[in-house]
């Protein structure tokens, strides 16, 4: 069974943007923006350059981040921020 070229795989997509930036959102609103090392099939990630961002600012800095996956409300990649 073929799938259109438009369909993509949210998983395959996120793979394929390790080492790029990412604004990561938690399902209890803590938002953290660095740098996509690593993600897994849980779509665990490990985040390098990190800070915690809250209304827009900077409120904490991190040099490594690993967030669970079951936390994750969602992932914004680099080319749409």
């Amino acid at each position: 069974m073929s799938q259109p070229n438009s369909a993509k795989r949210p998983l395959t997509v996120l793979q394929k943007s390790t080492k790029k930036k990412v604004i990561v959102r938690l399902k209890n609103e803590v938002e953290y923006r660095g740098k996509m090392d690593n993600v897994d099939s849980y779509m665990n990630l490990i985040m390098t350059d990190a800070e915690e961002i809250q209304d827009g600012k900077t409120i904490a800095n991190y040099g490594r981040v690993i967030v669970r996956g079951n936390n994750v409300l969602f992932i914004k990649l680099e080319n749409e921020l």
